[in-house]
This record gives structure tokens, C-alpha cells and sequence, in this order.
């Protein structure tokens, strides 16, 4: 067999994220009655936050910030830029941070690919994601029934794409790198990184228009199968 552990990223790759945090969304528009207390209509909302979340977590994987301040920040920003009611900010992150994790929605395909790779290997996670959320989204969506363990940058202390966090992975999992995949949809923090870490990458781009540099590229997870 040409491999021997497989990683995967989290958020985007495995659980749809953008899926599950529109819904939550969307239902937050009308809890928090945002017609009124904001100058934004639903969709407004929507690309508000992705807008403003893109731009957390990117300065998050940099090292600019904490887990605290996207976590404090984020609706804060969103209601300003709307000229909403920022006194709703800090309700309004609570029920997104424990509405959202809880939502079932996967990529396609991720239950089968898992289902079918955890017959031949462990599966492992590497995320940047907090440790605490990960994990109710693992145990929400099914999906934890096929993951051997999950390592998360809160945990370890280095975020991907640094390859340190690659580095403890496979060190906890007794793994080579030579002999390693990392599964990943950011061009940056799952395919850089694996590939300082000198760890096979495989890109998960649906859209099939990002530009990385990968070991493999693939659309749907049945292009995996016969990597695999």
C-alpha cells in the first residue's frame, strides 16, 4: 500500500461549513429581528459576515490575532458596517457559537470517502478550527464515527499552515511523512502546509478553479477513491 495515514482539513473539506452558517444566519436575521435593528436585508447579513469572518480567520492563521478576538469581534464589526444595534453583538455570537457547530450538513460525498478510506486507514483531522467546536461538529454531523482523532491548532499551540502542527500530527500518530496525505480545500493553510512538512497534498476544490500548488487536485471525492 503506497500510503499509510491519511489527514483531513475540517471547515470547507469535510463539513459545510458555508452551508450550516447561512442557515444559522438567516435564522439569526429574524431572532435578533435584524429588519429593525439593523439597515441590512438577509443577504445583506449573509455577505456581511462571510465577508467579515474571511477576513478574521485569515488574520487568525497569520498569527495576528486569538481565538478571542475573532470570537468577541466579529459580530461587533458586522453590526457597525450594517449600522445595526451593536448592543446585540455579544447575544448574538453566543447563539451563533452554539447554534452553528451543531448543524448536520456535509460536503458531499465526505461520508462515503470516509467510510470507505477508515476501512484501509486511520483518518485523522488537522484543523485550525477551536477545539472545543470541532468536536460537536464531528459528533453532530456522523462524521466522528469514522475519525481516529482530531488535532487541532488550540491544542497543539501552531496553527497551519506552519509545519509544526503537521510535524506533532504525524509524531502522535506514528506517522512518515513520505507516506502521508493531507486532504485539504486552502491552497495556504492545508497545501503549503502539508507540503513543508513533506507530506502528500491533495487539493479539494469543487469550483476546480484554485490555484495551488498540490501533489493532486480533485472535484468530488470519487477522484480520491482512485488516488487511494
Amino acid at each position: 500500500m503506497k500510503y499509510t495515514h491519511i489527514f483531513f482539513d475540517l471547515d470547507h473539506t469535510l463539513w459545510d461549513y458555508d452551508f450550516n452558517a447561512r442557515k444559522v444566519l438567516l435564522e439569526m436575521y429574524e431572532q435578533f429581528n435584524l429588519a429593525e435593528n439593523s439597515n441590512t436585508t438577509p443577504e445583506g447579513f449573509l455577505g456581511l459576515f462571510f465577508k467579515v469572518n474571511a477576513t478574521l480567520w485569515h488574520q487568525f492563521n497569520m498569527g495576528l490575532i486569538s481565538r478571542e478576538e475573532i470570537r468577541n469581534d466579529r459580530f461587533h464589526m458586522i453590526m457597525k458596517q450594517c449600522q445595526g444595534n451593536v448592543e446585540l453583538a455579544d447575544d448574538m455570537s453566543d447563539y451563533f457559537l452554539h447554534h452553528c457547530p451543531r448543524q448536520t450538513k456535509i460536503i458531499d460525498g465526505a461520508d462515503h470517502i470516509l467510510a470507505y478510506l477508515s476501512d484501509r486507514y486511520k483518518i485523522y483531522i488537522i484543523t485550525n478550527g477551536f477545539d472545543d467546536v470541532q468536536w460537536i461538529k464531528l459528533k453532530s454531523s456522523g462524521l466522528g464515527q469514522y475519525v481516529h482523532d482530531m488535532y487541532t491548532s488550540e491544542t497543539i499551540g501552531f496553527r497551519k499552515p506552519s509545519p509544526e502542527i503537521f510535524e506533532y500530527a504525524l509524531s502522535e500518530t506514528k506517522g512518515v511523512a513520505e507516506l502521508s496525505v493531507m486532504v485539504g480545500d486552502n491552497p495556504t493553510t492545508d497545501i503549503d502546509g502539508a507540503n513543508k512538512a513533506g507530506i502528500f497534498s491533495v487539493l479539494f476544490d469543487p469550483s476546480g478553479k484554485v490555484i495551488a500548488n498540490a501533489g493532486v487536485k480533485i472535484t468530488n471525492y470519487n477522484e480520491l477513491k482512485q488516488l487511494l
